[in-house]
């Protein structure tokens, strides 16, 4: 039996679906927001919830293994799967079974302060160094980015996404669309000149921003368009995972074209945390483990590391 863990559903909706033909059983208590499109919300968890799941301390650590150790529940699981974060799988060492980590994002989520991330660190190289464990990232982005601080090899599990169940079906009259663009000011800008070229060109082409043409969407709806326009605002989504999967003709810059708009433009924000907020910086709170040939990852102000890092991106 396994106990996937995250605040985030849906990469977990994905390993769930990829194990369905496997006689697996999963318990799925979940404190993400989403978890109503999934069913999986938590209604019985002790010691953790929205408010301190992310960052339990110390004490709600141990209060969490003291509540859990003699539960007849959690005596049936044999795995435990950290996801998003992938410091929730910190509460399940003192259990002592399999740990499965597959990183969706920067693996330092929930532990920012140098303290904390250091010694998350240390646990993951904990961790590691037990062959029956895994430590992954669903993106090569991830991987690589949890070996440039800890000196750990990642390996890459992608998600399949299989759960969509449909295929690229083009219908006439559907516009082409542009993926959500956080930045505000990038997105006016990339509209317009997009706009002026297809006019210079005289090229007949419709397109539309996603949000303009759905407040709410199936997976039906999207295969029924010519391609998808990308100005990513992240290195990895699930949803790029989904569109692939069902085959939508997919459109993205160039690393060079990417790397400038996101120099000059911040184009790709949630690529660091310090840019999710918007307070870019030029260096990490903790030092990575690598030759010092490899930039900092998080360096939102060095042209070269922004494009040595972008070439890992989906």
């Amino acid at each position: 039996m396994g106990r996937p863990t995250a605040i985030f559903s849906f990469p977990i909706r994905d390993i769930k679906h990829q194990l369905a033909s496997f006689d697996i059983a999963f318990i799925d208590k979940s404190l993400s927001g989403a978890c109503v499109f999934t069913d999986t919300c938590e209604k019985d968890l002790k010691i953790l919830n929205r408010t301190n799941g992310m960052s339990p301390s110390f004490t709600e650590r141990k209060q969490f293994y003291e509540v859990y150790k003699n539960d007849s529940e959690m005596n049936q699981v044999n795995t435990f799967m950290c996801f998003h974060p992938v410091g929730m799988c910190e509460l399940f060492m003192p259990f002592n079974r399999t740990l499965i980590i597959i990183a969706t994002t920067r693996y330092e989520l929930g532990r920012h302060k140098k303290e904390e991330w250091e010694n998350l660190n240390n646990n993951l190289r904990i961790i590691a160094s037990n062959p029956r464990n895994i430590i992954a990232g669903n993106n090569l982005y991830d991987a690589e980015y949890i070996r440039y601080f800890t000196g750990i090899k990642a390996i890459v599990l992608t998600s399949l996404c299989a759960y969509t169940n449909v295929t690229y079906s083009r219908k006439k009259q559907r516009p082409f669309l542009i993926a959500p663009i956080h930045n505000k000011i990038f997105r006016t800008l990339f509209k317009s000149n997009l706009t002026n070229s297809l006019e210079r060109l005289r090229v007949s082409i419709n397109v539309k921003h996603l949000r303009e043409v759905y407040n709410r969407y199936s997976f039906r709806h999207l295969i029924q368009h010519p391609a998808i326009i990308y100005v990513p605002y992240q290195v990895s989504t699930m949803s790029l995972f989904e569109q692939y999967r069902m085959n939508i003709p997919l459109f993205f810059p160039s690393l060079d074209l990417l790397t400038e708009w996101h120099y000059n433009y911040r184009v790709v924000g949630e690529r660091t945390w310090s840019g999710t907020s918007g307070q870019f910086k030029n260096s990490s709170t903790v030092s990575g483990v690598l030759s010092s040939d490899i930039p900092d990852p998080n360096n939102e102000f060095d042209r070269n590391a922004i494009r040595y890092w972008l070439q890992f991106a989906d």
